[in-house]
This record gives C-alpha cells, structure tokens and sequence, in this order.
C-alpha cells in the first residue's frame, strides 16, 4: 500500500480516451460569477432538444442553478448533486434523470457539490494527481455515445470542479457582461484552459469556441467594441467573438426563474395570451436561438475543417 505522504507517480500513463467521438461535449465557463452561464447553458440545450437531438446537461454547480432554469429545484427527485458526487467517488457511470423535457436529461447539481465534494476530491487529488481531474469524464464514458449534445454548466468559485470540466468538454463557451469587469474572469478561466490543454495535457481536444456577449444592451455597439478588445486583449487577437448576442431584458430573466422555464416556454405561453408575460420576451427569444444556431454551426465547422 502507498504511503499517503508519498507524491502520485508523475509516470502514470493517461488513460485511453476516444476523443474523436466526444465532439458533442460543450462547456460554458468563466473565471467571473453572474455572466449567465447557467441561463445561456439551459436555453442553448433546451433549443437543442426541441430540434430532436437527445441532450443532456450536467450541472457541476454547488448552487444548483439549473434546477431553477428548468423548474426543478423543490422537486422531490432533485437530489442536489449527490448523485453526481457518488459517481465521482465511485468512478461509476452518471446517473441523469430522465425527461426533464422532452429529449433533454440532466446531471444534478447541488449542495453536495460543496464541502463534501471538496473532502473528497482533495484525498482523489493526492492519491492520482492531476489524473483526478478526468474523473468526471471517466464517469461520462459510458453514456456519451446515448447523448448528440451534452451542456457542462460550471461554477467559477471552485476551481476542482471547473478544471474537471475543462478536462471532459471539447468546446468551451465563455459568457461575458459588459459591465466593465470582463478582463478578471477572462484570465482566470485562461489560465485554467491553458493548464488542462497544455500544460498538464489532460485534454488536448479542447479548444476556444468563442466569447458571448451576455445581458448587454443589443444597440450598445460603443461597448460591445470595448469588451471586444478587452477580450483580444486577454486571450489574443484569434479569440473569436459570437456574432449573436444576448440582450438586457431584466423582466423576462426575473419571470424565468421564477416560474422554471426556458426563455422560448415563456414565449409560447404569451402567443396562447398570457399576458403577463411581457412582449419584451420576443426578443429575447430571437437573441438565445440566434446563438445557439451560431454555436452549433461554428463547432460543426471547425469539425470539419480538423477533418480535412
């Protein structure tokens, strides 16, 4: 038996991962809280699902945010993430529940993510190294090829679970706001990319699908020019920026929550005549699909060009 003031062997060999087949793994991210990481990851899968693609999220948030998204969080089978903690400590295949829309499943996120998430994966991180952070791929294997699309939702203030989530997704999607405090979050989660592509090599499938403009005002071109450079700045010249983006509709991101439905429900519910639901959602609406249309057509083309 190792001692456990032994360092892990840094000649232990990463396992074999089929990355070729996991181009359907994409991860919303920021080193920053309160981007709209959780509303864009919701909206952007709830759009895949209604197109027909079997989807799935995995919420890796300690706040569970995509309980309320989706209108789950007082559910009786919301399990606050220990699901999702116990196939972590087992290395067991995820459990998702299924049906919480049509064609669209979900990893669990919640308070087990927390403190006990944290004991955990500290004694993981001794025992294997950086080798611990592809236990939540690991744990995704198994059911991968069940999913055409699969949404990481991730939390900036516990970095274990982030970098686990950088070491699983091939594409990562950065939510910016334009309120001036872009540049720190930027960095934050460069430099966490840049540790799991290349300086650990843990997952050298990753790649920078693009910045999104998040809660900004859709005609403020002035400063959407300035988080532009902001984030040529951080990340380079090459970082690409979403045409799409998503407008500042404070009413309808109160109603979404608190009535647990996507943006595009809302929508449906007003064209049946609730009235309630302010006209306002239209275009929110327009600007999530414009996205997540631009999303998945760009990662399709980049596909394509690595495959030529």
């Amino acid at each position: 038996m190792a001692s456990p003031f032994a360092a892990p062997d840094s000649q232990q060999h990463l396992p074999q991962i089929p990355w070729a087949s996991l181009s359907h793994i994409f991860m919303f991210g920021n080193g920053k809280g309160g981007v709209g990481k959780s509303s864009v990851s919701a909206n952007a899968a709830g759009k895949a699902a209604r197109s027909g693609l079997r989807t799935l999220i995995i919420d890796c948030n300690a706040q569970g945010n995509i309980a309320r998204e989706l209108g789950y969080k007082r559910a009786e089978w919301n399990d606050g993430g220990a699901g999702l903690l116990e196939s972590l400590r087992t290395g067991t295949p995820l459990t998702p529940r299924r049906g919480v829309r049509e064609n669209l499943d979900v990893v669990m996120g919640g308070p087990a993510l927390g403190d006990e998430f944290g004991i955990f994966f500290h004694t993981l991180l001794a025992k294997e190294g950086p080798h611990a952070y592809l236990r939540l791929l690991m744990c995704l294997l198994p059911i991968a090829h069940e999913y055409q699309i699969i949404i990481l939702d991730t939390p900036p203030e516990n970095p274990s679970l982030q970098r686990l989530a950088l070491s699983t997704a091939r594409w990562l999607i950065i939510p910016v706001k334009s309120d001036g405090g872009a540049e720190d979050g930027l960095a934050q989660i460069g430099l966490e990319f840049s540790y799991v592509r290349f300086v650990s090599q843990l997952n050298p499938h990753l790649e920078l699908l693009g910045v999104l403009l998040f809660d900004t005002g859709r005609n403020y071109t002035g400063i959407h020019a300035d988080v532009r450079q902001q984030v040529h700045k951080v990340l380079g010249e090459d970082a690409h920026m979403f045409k799409h983006l998503i407008g500042h509709t404070e009413s309808v991101a109160r109603l979404v929550r608190k009535r647990g439905l996507l943006v595009q429900e809302l929508a449906d519910r007003r064209r049946e005549g609730d009235r309630t639901i302010p006209e306002t959602v239209e275009g929110l609406v327009s600007d999530y699909e414009g996205f997540s249309e631009e999303m998945f057509a760009r990662a399709l083309e980049l596909r394509k060009e690595a495959a030529a």
